[in-house]
């Protein structure tokens, strides 16, 4: 049996109020229905998971906390094993308050001892400069919640994402430490978000070309390129990537999924 690791955003939702894109809740039933592991696997780095699980259930979506991983899980111990107790946060207030339950000091100045970088959409100049500061003057380290390169915004519009943000910060204050990868496609986080599932044949299915499926096979993942999200099918001749299937619906991904359990 082949287990399926799922995107959420431009696979399933289609924007940031995670609205389903067609399809998308039939799919999940139908993988319940033909008892096909699988698990969501989402970069996202906005909120507690559990509140992006209950958001899904409310849209429509057949899953439990069970079914869903983001970096946001894993973060708290990496800290933890980093000796990081003073966080300088560039992120959401949500992702603000969980950290602050799991125990950590947010601080707005740049006496820390970590940089934690999110999405957020209300990043500026202060916050820059805080967070080069403390990483420049204090030594703090850079902690990305994932590595992606750029995000679709629910206008259609684009902007950085944290991976970026946290290029930009190491690069102005020549840190020279590699900047970790906690979310997708990393081998840790792909082993985690396998818990308890088959892994003899696994599928990543994402519409992000350069931070998941490039690196999938690093994983032992095969790779799915779904074109409802950012890229388009003409990305691939760009980044020079050639997928293990292309699939411009989930209809159309089903129905190999369909012709595979018949074989």
């Amino acid at each position: 049996m082949f287990t399926l690791l799922i995107d959420m955003d431009g696979v399933l939702t289609r924007d940031k109020e995670f609205n389903p894109l067609p399809h998308a809740t039939q799919f999940i039933g139908k993988l319940r229905e033909l008892k096909i592991p699988f698990r969501i696997v989402s970069n996202n780095s906005t909120r507690d998971p559990k509140l992006i699980v209950h958001r899904l259930r409310v849209k429509g979506f057949d899953i439990s906390v069970e079914d869903f991983i983001s970096p946001v899980m894993v973060l708290p111990d990496y800290l933890r094993s980093l000796g990081v107790k003073r966080i300088f946060l560039i992120g959401t207030r949500m992702l603000r308050s969980f950290l602050e339950d799991q125990g950590f000091e947010l601080r707005d100045d740049h006496n820390v001892d970590g940089v934690v970088i999110a999405q957020d959409k209300e990043l500026d100049f202060i916050k820059l400069k805080t967070a080069v500061s403390a990483v420049f003057l204090n030594g703090a380290k850079i902690i990305p919640v994932n590595r992606t390169k750029i995000v679709k915004d629910s206008d259609r519009l684009y902007f950085p994402g944290a991976g970026s943000v946290a290029d930009m910060i190491a690069r102005a204050c020549g840190y020279e430490e590699e900047l970790p990868n906690l979310g997708k496609p990393s081998p840790s986080f792909i082993k985690r978000a396998l818990r308890n599932l088959p892994e003899e044949e696994v599928y990543l299915i994402s519409d992000d070309i350069y931070t998941d499926l490039m690196n999938a096979g690093d994983a032992g993942l095969k790779t799915i390129f779904m074109t409802t999200g950012k890229y388009g099918e003409d990305e691939l001749k760009k980044a020079g990537f050639e997928p293990d299937y292309t699939f411009h619906s989930l209809e159309g991904l089903e129905n190999k999924i369909l012709e595979w359990l018949k074989d």
